[in-house]
């Protein structure tokens, strides 16, 4: 699976009207071949910011959209309606590990991992999801690794946890599971970048 991902800082007063194109925006790419899913939330930190994820079969699938005839967004966007905020941009999906919950607390990490241990951290993660899954409340546990050419994001893997709500997050960290995970961890393996909290607004399947 192809992840395309953007980080947006919205103008304050405006936040009704991006949300909206961002749903707009999703629809566009709803009835399109190989769109798999795409998420719009809300950063917790702050009131202004937005992450934007969208899910498709593959990068190609997903530039197909993007050289037809609604891949422009309507070829404008409104003035200063949002700047973007430096992020890896294009993901591919290295583990998916789907819970049994639903919820709509999402938890977005960075990890930089040297390419030599890529497999090893691979590992770990699969070692990590499977300990997660344990504690009720998982909805999902994503991880994909960026697949930019360049910038400060190559080398990054990026790991989406979804829950049902805040106080399943705490169970986790809490549990017996998570203190297992870490009493395996490897010292250097990776280093963490970023971890954040969004809560989903928005989502548009096919």
């Amino acid at each position: 699976m192809f992840l395309f991902q953007e980080l947006l800082k919205v103008t304050q007063t405006r936040q009704s009207e991006l949300i909206a194109r961002q749903h707009w925006i999703h629809g566009l790419m709803q009835p399109s071949k190989g769109f798999v899913g795409a998420q719009l939330s809300r950063f917790l930190g702050n009131p202004t910011d937005y992450l934007v994820l969208r899910m498709w079969e593959s990068e190609e699938a997903f530039m197909n959209f993007r050289n037809g005839p609604d891949g422009n967004y309507g070829k404008n966007r409104p003035e200063g309606l949002f700047e973007g905020v430096a992020s890896g941009r294009r993901y591919e999906s290295v583990i998916e590990s789907p819970g049994s919950a639903k919820g709509n607390y999402l938890v977005r990490s960075v990890y930089g991992v040297e390419p030599e241990r890529d497999a090893e951290f691979i590992a770990n993660r699969q070692r990590h999801d499977g300990l997660a899954l344990q504690v009720p409340g998982t909805a999902l546990l994503n991880t994909f690794k960026c697949v930019d050419q360049e910038g400060e994001w190559v080398n990054t893997f990026l790991c989406i946890a979804q829950r049902v709500d805040r106080d399943a997050y705490n169970a986790y960290l809490e549990s017996e599971q998570a203190a297992e995970y870490r009493k395996g961890n490897v010292r250097g393996l990776y280093k963490t970048v970023s971890t954040q909290c969004y809560e989903v607004i928005d989502e548009v399947r096919p």
